[in-house]
């Protein structure tokens, strides 16, 4: 056993926060000792988590036509990915994902839109959807709807919406070879007014994008200040026509490096494996949670197909897990 990675996992299993000297210690140890790094990630999430996994489900509530750049996303009108025209889904359809979704026995539903920001009209209609899905199917409701005021999160919380989701995508170093159209600092904003107005904030990112190991950590040091509540771990998945279209996919055994070290950075955080888990991940996907992951996207994502929930719940259940329906 590693005893450099031991004696950090001891730390985080404590609840002390590692430091900077330390995570670069874990990336130093994590090629040659992946098992260990990965063991002990396991176990600081048993510690905290127990045998319970999260599963949430999304649907569009509007899709593609975004007026923004970011160089990996199919939804940008900048790029030829077929997704250059908004699509608005209608309240019957969004309402009917809601509804399978609480059949499959999902807790959590997510409504995502497209673009930089919403208007007035479609945050009226989100709350009123809020609102509709609580009280017929009884769900945790959350949203993405880009960069919010405090006073528009404020009267999210007020409908019943119970998390936020807005990604920080990359370390502040990287964002601008990512994304030009909009700063950094904006993404933070909305992640503060989210957090002020009492909503659970869902923030991660996604890897594979040119960052660098120093990137990786920088996100996660800037995701611990901030104090999210869950983080997102998204893997590229090239769309051709974007400018990351044509890039190479990561290796599972580096996502599941990546995984555990996020899991030792934030240890009480959730961590939630999302897009392009099944691409990247391929036979090794029930690995993630051995690599400190609990909680999961599940069902098609919004403009790749993901796995059935089904699938997933047996997957659980094959490794001894247990749904978090709480």
């Amino acid at each position: 056993m590693n005893e450099k990675i031991t004696a950090i996992a001891g730390c985080c299993l404590a609840g002390e926060q590692i430091d900077g000297e330390q995570i670069d210690v874990l990336l130093a140890e994590a090629e040659s000792d992946l098992f260990d790094l990965l063991y002990w990630a396991n176990k600081i999430r048993e510690k905290f988590f127990g045998n319970k996994v999260k599963i949430c489900s999304i649907v569009p509530g509007r899709l593609g036509g975004c007026n923004q750049d970011c160089k990996f996303c199919a939804q940008s009108a900048r790029y030829r990915t077929g997704y250059d025209k908004t699509k608005t889904v209608s309240d019957e359809e969004i309402l009917n994902a809601a509804e399978q979704t609480k059949l499959s026995g999902v807790s959590r539903f997510g409504i995502v839109y497209s673009g930089k920001t919403v208007s007035e009209e479609e945050l009226i209609r989100l709350a009123r959807l809020v609102e509709q899905i609580r009280e017929r199917f009884g769900l945790r409701v959350c949203a993405s709807v880009g960069i919010i005021r405090q006073e528009q999160a404020e009267r999210l919380a007020q409908s019943g919406l119970s998390g936020y989701n807005h990604n920080l995508e990359t370390s502040a170093r990287h964002f601008g070879s990512i994304v030009t159209t909009h700063k950094y600092g904006d993404r933070v904003e909305t992640i503060q007014a989210a957090r002020k107005a009492g909503l659970r904030v869902c923030a991660g990112g996604i890897f594979g994008i040119g960052e660098s190991d120093s990137d990786r950590v920088q996100m996660a040091l800037e995701l611990r200040r901030l104090g999210v509540d869950t983080v997102p771990m998204n893997f590229l998945h090239p769309i051709k026509g974007t400018p990351l279209g044509d890039a190479e996919t990561l290796e599972p055994r580096e996502i599941l490096s990546i995984i555990a070290l996020y899991r030792f950075i934030l240890p009480r955080t959730s961590l939630k494996i999302a897009g392009g888990r099944v691409l990247n991940l391929r036979d090794m996907q029930s690995w993630m949670f051995y690599a400190g992951a609990n909680a999961i996207l599940s069902g098609n994502y919004l403009t790749t197909a993901g796995r059935a929930v089904r699938e997933d719940v047996q997957m659980l259940t094959d490794l001894g897990l247990e749904v978090d329906s709480d």
